[in-house]
């Protein structure tokens, strides 16, 4: 008899787009074994990225970890048993957060990392939100797997961000974009890159595999594949 599917606490909407596959994802890994399981609970909170972002851009790093918080706690009480946040620059406070609820949360920069190790990585790309490139939260996760990373110069990140958030967290996905990122990837994959790592979840939407030559990590589905584990209670060490 199949064992008990831990019900799935998401925290979303960081942005829309992304919650999208993170639910696709998660039931589709589900398929296969279906007539053993079922599809897993899923609670799913949908924030407001206006009012975060407008916490972010202030500094409000503490209060925002609170308020997180809260909302797995509520996800908790609602009877979830493992949670997520499906975005990767909330990442930044996520020991804070995880510090103010009981609830066992999955981290997108862990999974990822261990996904490098598992192929043997040493250098990569990181592209992101500016606050993903410009914070050291993925740096000293990486550091200690012996794993550098790089990241755009100044103007590039406030190009990417902008991006990202006038178009991609939209859904808007245009050439010269696409294009303009994969001119910032080329310049770097002259410094003995061994692959990219796709730091916003919404990425895969603009970034296919095909476009990236070496390791492409698309941090999105990494996640949803450490959430179905979890949810599975499957472990899987690097």
């Amino acid at each position: 008899m199949a064992g008990k599917l831990k019900k799935i606490a998401l925290l979303a909407g960081m942005g829309p787009e992304s919650t999208l596959d993170y639910y696709r994802g998660i039931i589709d890994a589900f398929k296969p074994r279906y007539d053993e399981t079922g599809n897993p609970e899923i609670l799913i909170d949908s924030l407001n990225l206006k009012h975060l972002l407008a916490s972010a851009e202030h500094g409000k790093w503490r209060e925002m970890a609170e308020e997180l918080a809260g909302h797995f706690e509520a996800m908790r009480a609602a009877g979830a048993e493992i949670g997520a946040m499906a975005s990767n620059t909330p990442h930044k406070i996520f020991d804070d957060i995880q510090q103010q609820t009981a609830l066992p949360l999955i981290s997108i920069v862990e999974a990822t990392r261990a996904e490098a190790v598992r192929e043997h990585a040493k250098r990569l790309l990181l592209l992101g939100t500016k606050f993903t490139m410009s914070s050291d939260f993925y740096f000293k996760a990486f550091t200690q797997s012996g794993i550098s990373l790089l990241v755009p110069d100044a103007g590039e990140q406030n190009y990417i961000n902008d991006k990202i958030f006038a178009e991609i967290e939209h859904g808007i996905i245009r050439k010269e974009t696409k294009q303009h990122f994969l001119e910032i990837i080329g310049r770097r994959q002259k410094q003995a890159l061994d692959g990219v790592i796709l730091g916003c979840t919404e990425f895969p939407l603009i970034l296919k595999k095909e476009d990236i030559d070496g390791l492409y990590l698309n941090t999105t589905r990494i996640h949803i594949d450490a959430i179905v584990r979890a949810c599975l209670d499957e472990d899987r060490t690097a």
